[in-house]
């Protein structure tokens, strides 16, 4: 008979007992973590996020200066930054707690520099807070610290009022603030409202032989750019307003690329034979944003795409475009506009899918806009022997365009395995700044998902799964 786990514990104390176990001998009340060597004590500490790191200080004199070794420098502000947007004091909570932000990164740099562990290294340095151009002399001391400490992961995400900067005050990153030999470490780069020319950007990338993943997010000095070649897998250009030109060429190591813009600019992509993740977002001043012209200019890289992700809401529906053959695509995500006529939207959704014999999931974003287009289209509704898997539904608000394509997907995908819907009480699914939701929006989105629920679930074959998605923070 096998032994429970009671019964094991009182088997085990009777064992300590007749080996002469005494609870209150020295030798059991040891503290045998603290005796291991600082190697591994500084190990399990990197383990932790910084606040519980610094927290072990209390624990012993031999553990005072331990949490100093953690290499994950993160100061999140995440909960902190959405109290202060909840609040109706917003201006003089965010002041105070500005200060004491700079305080806490301040204290823990030079609590770190007191106990000469600058070899030790960083590998990644992160800053999340409402900060400005005002507050450049304290993130220049944070940028040489970390400069100095051979960070590899250097972030710096100034939101404001939780999103882009609305005022001109971005704080200005220069060439001067980095040591070129320092930035022989760096891997990832991740700047959102941070001002950074495309001069500076292409002389990183030329001093920084490792840096594999580039973010820019909300730059208003980000005018032109071009990427010739390097090491370069990983670049995101996002809300840079004032872009004109964005240039890719021979960036033999790019494997995704993500472009988002309300602005129209020009845009030039070639000789990027691993590209295989693409995400346009993005108005291209084209003559009234015809989807071909699009493919068009994607054209040297379409054939060979895994995951691509198209806004559809800014693209102008053609009757008689040829789409091309998108044969390795495995996941499709578009962004729609759900007030479209119903015969359109899923005209525009089934063309994708015809050309796509390989696509496993696909992705709608729900985009709700008051401009869309209400014409006419003719549909005919039959089963699609695509071997389409997986659909999820962002954003979606329980409108009957909503309804009416879920149980389109459920009833005529034949291989349709599972169908993920994310309730959203906000019209915009993907805000830059991820807000924690309050009580109030979880109940709003609980009364969306029990909508669905009435109007959907009953009419969604057995063969396939709903699943309903409500996550405390917008991803």
């Amino acid at each position: 008979m096998m032994e429970n786990p009671l019964q094991r514990c009182r088997s085990q104390n009777k064992k300590k007992k007749r080996d002469g176990y005494n609870p209150g001998c020295d030798e059991y009340n040891r503290d045998r973590i603290s005796e291991l060597p600082e190697e591994i004590l500084g190990r399990i500490v990197c383990g932790l996020p910084l606040k519980e790191a610094a927290a072990t200080s209390i624990l012993s004199k031999r553990w005072r200066w331990i949490w100093t070794l953690n290499k994950n420098l993160d100061f999140d502000a995440h909960q902190t930054l959405n109290r202060i947007l909840d609040s109706k004091n917003y201006a003089k909570l965010l002041k105070h707690e500005r200060r004491k932000y700079i305080d806490k990164v301040n204290s823990v740099i030079t609590q770190r520099s007191k106990t000469n562990n600058m070899v030790v290294g960083i590998d990644r340095f992160r800053i999340d807070f409402d900060l400005s151009r005002k507050h450049s002399s304290s993130i220049d001391s944070w940028i040489d610290f970390a400069m100095k400490n051979r960070v590899h992961i250097l972030e710096l995400e100034l939101f404001e009022l939780g999103g882009i900067r609305v005022i001109y005050d971005c704080y200005i990153l220069r060439k001067e603030q980095f040591d070129p030999i320092a930035l022989n470490s760096l891997k990832v780069l991740n700047l959102a409202c941070v001002d950074i020319s495309g001069k500076v950007v292409e002389w990183l990338l030329s001093n920084c032989p490792l840096l594999e993943r580039l973010k820019i997010v909300a730059s208003t000095k980000l005018i032109k750019l071009r990427i010739l070649g390097g090491p370069l897998k990983h670049l995101e250009i996002s809300r840079c307003i004032d872009l004109k030109t964005l240039k890719i060429h021979d960036a033999q190591n790019l494997v995704s690329l993500y472009s988002l813009s309300n602005s129209s600019y020009k845009f030039r992509l070639r000789n990027v034979p691993k590209l295989v993740h693409l995400f346009i977002n993005a108005n291209f001043g084209l003559e009234g944003q015809q989807l071909g012209s699009t493919f068009t200019l994607l054209s040297s890289c379409l054939s060979q795409l895994q995951i691509l992700h198209l806004n559809l809401s800014i693209q102008t529906h053609l009757r008689n475009l040829e789409y091309p053959m998108l044969i390795n695509l495995k996941q499709l995500k578009l962004t729609v506009n759900p007030k479209e006529n119903l015969n359109l939207l899923r005209s525009r959704i089934t063309y994708f899918l015809k050309v796509s014999p390989c696509l496993q999931r696909l992705e709608l974003m729900m985009l709700f806009l008051d401009y869309f287009l209400d014409e006419m289209c003719e549909f005919i509704i039959e089963p699609a022997n695509w071997p389409l898997e997986e659909v999820e539904i962002l954003g979606y608000s329980g409108t009957p365009n909503e309804d009416q394509l879920i149980i389109y997907f459920a009833e005529n995908l034949v291989a349709l395995q599972k169908i993920i819907v994310h309730p959203s009480a906000f019209r915009n699914y993907n805000p830059p700044f991820k807000r924690i939701k309050n009580s109030k929006t979880i109940r709003k989105e609980e009364k969306i998902r029990d909508h669905a629920v009435q109007h959907i679930k009953g009419k969604i074959p057995t063969a396939v799964e709903l699943e309903f998605v409500l996550p405390l923070i917008y991803s």
